[in-house]
């Protein structure tokens, strides 16, 4: 018996270490590969958008119109806190594993939010560029708006691969793309959903540092 419990023992310590030097090395690699892909998404992103765009008569202006009016801003704002009360309600309601994307986001969450306040306003610059500027502009032209935006939202999703083993945050992925899809094609401009989309990035992170960080731990409490 006390054989079998050492065992055990030894078992769990190989298991943690090897967990530990896992994250470790997921945390040495979270910045470089997160400001890669954005500079690819940005890149893409703009080569596409002159590409089939500027090329061809369009202007910045056609999709960056700056509107300063209370519409734009009040409406990105709503769409921002909506996706974050359905965060938080989902905090509530799933175990905190459902969650779990293999470590990456809870280390992003657990950045200052001082170095989370630029990566969110770059990752929602650059993904807004190519996801909706690019893509639903092009398949809402041939497809019309609804089969352009549910394939949209269907690619942004797919371009979460991390999350394919994770049902609830492949759904959640799809369905934040429906409703920034929906901004896009009410106000017309990528300023409305760069900032939705920031927004809710950076609320969600805020949050997930007072809600889901705590229900993480105590749910490993609970398991160790």
């Amino acid at each position: 018996m006390e054989t079998m419990e050492h065992h055990k023992k030894e078992q769990y310590k190989e298991e943690h270490q090897e967990k530990v030097q896992y994250e470790e090395k997921l945390r040495q690699a979270l910045l470089p590969s997160f400001w890669l892909t954005q500079l690819l998404s940005l890149l893409l992103g703009g080569f596409l958008l002159w590409f089939f765009y500027l090329r061809q008569g369009y202007f910045w202006q056609d999709f960056f119109a700056w509107d300063s009016t209370w519409s734009i801003w009040c409406l990105s704002t709503a769409v921002a806190l909506s996706m974050m009360g359905l965060q938080i309600l989902a905090w509530k309601v799933f175990s905190p594993d459902a969650f779990d994307d293999g470590g990456i986001n809870r280390l992003l969450v657990e950045l200052p939010a001082k170095l989370l306040f630029p990566m969110f306003i770059i990752g929602a610059f650059s993904e807004e560029l190519l996801i909706r500027g690019v893509i639903q502009t092009g398949l809402a032209g041939f497809l019309g708006p609804l089969y352009g935006i549910l394939l949209t939202s269907l690619i942004f999703t797919g371009m979460h691969f991390r999350y394919l083993k994770k049902p609830l945050l492949m759904g959640a992925a799809f369905l934040i793309s429906v409703f920034l899809c929906l901004l896009y094609g009410l106000m017309g401009t990528l300023w409305a959903t760069v900032y939705a989309h920031f927004l809710y990035n950076f609320g969600a992170a805020l949050l997930a540092k007072k809600y889901y960080l705590p229900l993480l731990a105590r749910d490993k409490k609970i398991n160790s």
